[in-house]
C-alpha cells in the first residue's frame, strides 16, 4: 500500500461543456465499463494517471489489474495497486458443489465484491479499477470529500455497487439494451425469463432485436420445458406460496403437453393474478391488492433486497412486462390477437391467439413468480 497526498479535491466529471463562468452539472458517483469506449477513457485517464504519477515507483497503466484509492478528507490517499484479492458473492442458477467449475451460464448476477480487507469509510472518497477478462470496470465516488453543503457521504453498500458493475461487465450482451430495445422485447409478448438458460436468453433477445423468426427458439424453449416438467413440478411443490394452486397448475400443464393450448391458457392465466395478489397481501396485511399496476410493481420488490437491477432475474423489467403485457388492456370492439389477463377474462381473445407460444409464456411467467417468491425467502450468502 502506498500513501500519497493529492494536490486538489476531485469533484467528479462534467456532464456538459462550458466556455467559463457557466454552471455545469457534475457526476460525482458512478461506474463505467471499458467496453463503453471513449467514455471509459475520458473518466479513467486523468484520475488514474494523476494517482499513478504520485507513486514512488513507476507503474504503467497497462500493468494495472486492480487499483483502489481511498481519499481522506485531508486528501491523504491510500493506494493499492495489484494488491487486492477479489472475492465475489454470486447468486447461482443451479446447485454447485465446492470445486465445481463455474461459468456465467451458472450465475444470475454478482451480489457483491469484497477487496481483501479494504473498507470504505463513509467520509472518504474512492476510486476502484477492476479487470474482468478483456474488460475493465472503473468505479468512483468523490462525494464524501466535496466541500461544505455539497458533501455527500457514502450512504450505500460499496461492495454491492462493485457487484453491480461486475455484473454489467460479465453479462454485457443482456444489460446493454436501450429503453427502446426493451420496449420492443416486451411488445412481442416475450421476455428473457429466468427459467431460460443463458444461451436461450441471449438467443431470444437477439431474435427480437434483429426481427428474426422466433419460431425455432420458441419451439426449443417449449421442448426443453416439457422434458424438464417433472422436475419443475417438484420444485414448485417446495414453494409454499404455490401450494393451494398446485393441482390446477399440474392439470394445466397436462393440457399444454397434449397441445390443448386454449384450455391450458384459460386455466393458468387467471391463476397468475391470484398468485401476484396473494403475495402482495402477505407483504402488505390489510390491503386487498386490487390494482393491477400495484401487483406488477410489487413482485420485483420481493427480490430487490438481494438482487440487482442488472441480474438475469430482470426484476424491474419484469414488473414492466407484467403491467404492459400480462395486464395488457384491450379494445372491446375488436377481437384481440394477443392473450392477456384482461383480454382473456373479458372473452376478447381470438382463437388464433390461443397458441403454443401464449401457453408456454403463461408457465414461464408462473416460473418467474415462483423464483422471485422462493428466492427472497431462501437466499443464502456464502463467501467464496
Amino acid at each position: 500500500m502506498y500513501q500519497i497526498k493529492l494536490d486538489e479535491v476531485l469533484a467528479g466529471y462534467s456532464m456538459s461543456t462550458s466556455q467559463g463562468n457557466e454552471i455545469v452539472s457534475i457526476q460525482y458517483r458512478g461506474y463505467v465499463l471499458q467496453s463503453e469506449g471513449r467514455e471509459f477513457i475520458r473518466k479513467v485517464d486523468g484520475v488514474v494517471n494523476k494517482i499513478l504519477n504520485k507513486l514512488p515507483v513507476t507503474i504503467s497503466p497497462t500493468d494495472v489489474k486492480t487499483l483502489v484509492a481511498i481519499i481522506k478528507p485531508n486528501l491523504e490517499t491510500e493506494v493499492y495497486v495489484n494488491e487486492c484479492e477479489v472475492l465475489a458473492q454470486a447468486v447461482v442458477s443451479k446447485s454447485i458443489n465446492k470445486g465445481d467449475p463455474v461459468t456465467k451460464q451458472d450465475l444470475y448476477h454478482i451480489h457483491s465484491v469484497q477487496l481483501s480487507e479494504i473498507s470504505f469509510p463513509n467520509d472518504c472518497s474512492y476510486i476502484v479499477l477492476l479487470t474482468n477478462g478483456w474488460d475493465r470496470v472503473f468505479f468512483y465516488d468523490f462525494g464524501p470529500t466535496l466541500g461544505g453543503k455539497e458533501q455527500r457521504p457514502i450512504d450505500y453498500d460499496v461492495d454491492r455497487l462493485l457487484g453491480l458493475g461486475l455484473s454489467a461487465s460479465i453479462f454485457f450482451e443482456m444489460f446493454d439494451l436501450s429503453l427502446k430495445e426493451w420496449g420492443k422485447i416486451i411488445n412481442t409478448g416475450w421476455f428473457p425469463f429466468s427459467y431460460l438458460s443463458y444461451e436461450q436468453q441471449d438467443k431470444l433477445i437477439n431474435h427480437i432485436k434483429y426481427d428474426w423468426d422466433k419460431t425455432p427458439i420458441i419451439e426449443d424453449i417449449n421442448k426443453s420445458f416439457i422434458a424438464d416438467k417433472d422436475q419443475w413440478l417438484n420444485t414448485l411443490q417446495s414453494n409454499e406460496v404455490l401450494n393451494k394452486h398446485f393441482q390446477l397448475i399440474s392439470k394445466a400443464l397436462n393440457y399444454h403437453v397434449n397441445g390443448d393450448y386454449d384450455v391450458s391458457i384459460h386455466m393458468l392465466y387467471p391463476r397468475l393474478e391470484a398468485l401476484l395478489r396473494e403475495d402482495f397481501i402477505s407483504k402488505n396485511p390489510g390491503k386487498q391488492g386490487r390494482r393491477q399496476e400495484v401487483l406488477a410493481s410489487h413482485i420485483s420488490t420481493n427480490v430487490t433486497g438481494y438482487s440487482h437491477q442488472l441480474s438475469r432475474f430482470f426484476p424491474e423489467n419484469f414488473s414492466e412486462y407484467v403491467l404492459k403485457y400480462y395486464f395488457r388492456d384491450f379494445d372491446p370492439e375488436v377481437e384481440s390477437d394477443f392473450v392477456s389477463r384482461n383480454s382473456l377474462s373479458h372473452g376478447s381473445v381470438g382463437e388464433s391467439a390461443l397458441t403454443l407460444s401464449s401457453s408456454i409464456i403463461g408457465f414461464l411467467i408462473l416460473d418467474q413468480i415462483h423464483r422471485y417468491t422462493s428466492f427472497s425467502k431462501n437466499i443464502v450468502l456464502e463467501r467464496g
